[in-house]
């Protein structure tokens, strides 16, 4: 039998689906509203939104999708997942990170019906859409922007439909231990270097936070407002399988726990870092709207 995640990409006409101009525009058309009525404070421009459809459902599902991602790539982008986790800062580990916290949101949105399917379709266009910027974001060719997302997709869907399989087991240890295998292959590229107390860690994170988003509020969660857990501590575990060579681990956990301090993820407070469809980076101001090139400080 075909995995749901096949079957959809399938009929959706993927990997094509990083032609999603259609919906990038909408989205940014919507955006554009927003920021044109913040302005003149005082003023009641509810019949101006309701002209421009900004709380229509599609309107609002794109919105709400936008949202629900972000916290996707601000929980993935967390500086303690390359210290103490040890997930090389490369393209494909960081694409698996990014990927596994959307698969957490997948399956929170499983229960919602017909409105869950479209918000998750949703979602998935934004992440290839995201993906294709990484993608420029590397240099590579616009001609080949396409052929690099299809190889991407390749490899996505299988540790998607891995993760769907460890769900699928009846007890908690056998849950994790293969989310736990899962990480390490895809996260970690199978290396032989990792322990698998460093793996266990992982998911154990990952049930954990499955779990959270299965009982959180449905209007929370559709508005973005989703308390992702801590980055898993790593304390007490021996992570690597030669770290007798490298010092002591828990010194080596003391000093990287320092470092995620001194570069505090919150140092920018609202303001997110983000892709422009050239590549490009730009920071924008979750509540304002506000985008500029230059890092704010």
């Amino acid at each position: 039998m075909r995995s749901a995640w096949v079957m959809r990409s399938v009929a959706a006409g993927r990997p094509s689906t990083m032609t999603t101009a259609g919906l990038r525009r909408t989205y940014f058309a919507t955006a554009h509203s927003r920021s044109q009525v913040a302005a003149g404070p005082g003023e009641n421009k509810s019949w101006m939104l309701n002209l421009l459809g900004y709380y229509g459902a599609e309107s609002t599902r794109l919105r709400n999708a936008e949202s629900v991602f972000q916290t996707c790539v601000d929980q993935s982008s967390k500086k303690a997942w390359l210290t103490r986790g040890r997930v090389v800062n490369d393209f494909r580990p960081r694409h698996a990170l990014l990927l596994a916290h959307v698969w957490l949101v997948h399956k929170r949105l499983l229960a919602d019906g017909e409105s869950g399917k479209l918000m998750q379709e949703a979602i998935f266009d934004l992440m290839w859409e995201d993906t294709s910027m990484r993608i420029r974001s590397m240099g590579i060719n616009e001609l080949s922007v396409n052929k690099n997302l299809s190889e991407v997709q390749k490899y996505s869907f299988p540790l998607l439909v891995a993760y769907d399989q460890a769900m699928a087991l009846p007890t908690k240890v056998e849950r994790e231990d293969h989310l736990g295998a899962a990480s390490w292959r895809n996260l970690w590229m199978a290396d032989a270097n990792l322990t698998v107390e460093h793996c266990m860690e992982m998911a154990a994170y990952l049930n954990r936070e499955h779990e959270a988003l299965q009982n959180l509020d449905g209007e929370a969660f559709y508005e973005g407002r989703i308390p992702w857990g801590a980055v898993p501590s790593w304390t007490g575990i021996k992570s690597l399988v030669n770290e007798s060579e490298l010092g002591s681990g828990d010194a080596m956990l003391a000093e990287e726990a320092a470092v995620d301090a001194a570069s505090d993820d919150d140092a920018l407070g609202e303001w997110r870092e983000a892709l422009a469809v050239n590549g490009k980076r730009y920071w924008w101001h979750v509540k304002t709207r506000e985008s500029r090139w230059e890092k704010p400080f």
